[in-house]
């Protein structure tokens, strides 16, 4: 066994074709079908079923996949280690976060990173919440950004900053507002909801939930014509005049003209945002940094 042989393994999963897994690894078709050959002799096994028109693996090929990708964060963690050591700044940082965060705090974070470590190439993957904390486990990532809490007894947190719940609106919305001290903005009344039209999330993104929960608490009933999957979309679709949203703050971070954003008079529930690693995991100077970096964002 070599590590080429598990990467090999790795992409033909991830792509589930011959052809487009031999343009990534930037080796030829037949090239790549010999050497998965010459692996399954190897193994005594079949590790990729061929028959249809995508390559799948088979039972025994997840095993060897899974296996591969436990070898080859072992050979990076140790990488990472040795380049501490040697004190040498050049390498990979791979950063799980969602959409939202890779363009509200990753370029902020970044821009102030590569001054500490410009030979670094950071990777920022948006996935969603749910995929982060799994392929943070499996060595896809080396942090992942994402909304508290996360197990720990599989994974290490650091918490990085606080979101406000605040709301946003089209311009042309006057409210009246509060000064409150400890809110972002100005602050309405949380009854401005009643009767509004809202452009909400689907059922399964926390953000949805909390509003939810907000309004049977507060016996508020709100219209919902559009549903979407996505901050940067509800964004959008407020910007057009389609409604208001619910967000966390570090959307105000938007430069648009045409919106506004405001906190709430009552005490909504505040979420804690972290920066996670695999229990056990190297944490290198770069993931330090750029966790302190991250940490101190919120606080400019």
């Amino acid at each position: 066994m070599n590590l080429k042989q598990f990467r090999y393994a790795l992409v033909l999963d991830s792509v589930r074709s011959v052809s487009r897994a031999a343009e990534i690894l930037g080796i030829s078709q037949p090239s790549l079908s010999q050497y998965l050959k010459k692996t399954e002799a190897e193994v005594g096994a079949v590790l990729f079923d061929r028959s249809g028109n995508e390559i799948k693996p088979t039972d025994a090929g997840r095993e060897f996949i899974e296996a591969g990708k436990k070898i080859l964060d072992a050979e990076r963690q140790m990488k990472l280690s040795l380049q501490d050591i040697s004190d040498d700044k050049s390498g990979t940082l791979r950063i799980g976060t969602s959409s939202h965060r890779a363009i509200t705090l990753m370029p902020e974070s970044l821009r102030r990173f590569r001054k500490v470590y410009p030979g670094i190439r950071v990777f920022v993957d948006e996935q969603p919440i749910a995929n982060l904390l799994d392929g943070l486990l499996h060595g896809d990532f080396d942090l992942c950004v994402l909304p508290a809490p996360a197990d720990d007894h599989l994974f290490v947190s650091d918490e990085i900053l606080t979101e406000e719940i605040i709301l946003a609106a089209p311009k042309d919305l006057s409210p009246k507002t509060e000064s409150i001290p400890g809110r972002r903005h100005p602050a309405v009344d949380f009854s401005i909801l009643d009767g509004a039209d809202v452009i909400t999330l689907f059922d399964f993104y926390l953000m949805q939930r909390l509003l939810d929960e907000t309004c049977r608490n507060e016996k508020i009933s709100f219209s919902t014509h559009v549903t979407c999957c996505g901050i940067e979309t509800q964004l959008a679709m407020v910007k057009h005049g389609l409604g208001v949203a619910l967000v966390p703050s570090g959307a105000d971070m938007t430069e648009d003209d045409s919106l506004s954003f405001y906190s709430f008079v009552q005490e909504l529930p505040r979420r804690k945002i972290i920066a996670v690693r695999r229990k056990g995991q190297y944490c290198s100077r770069p993931m330090t940094e750029i966790i302190r970096i991250m940490k101190s964002i919120d606080k400019t």
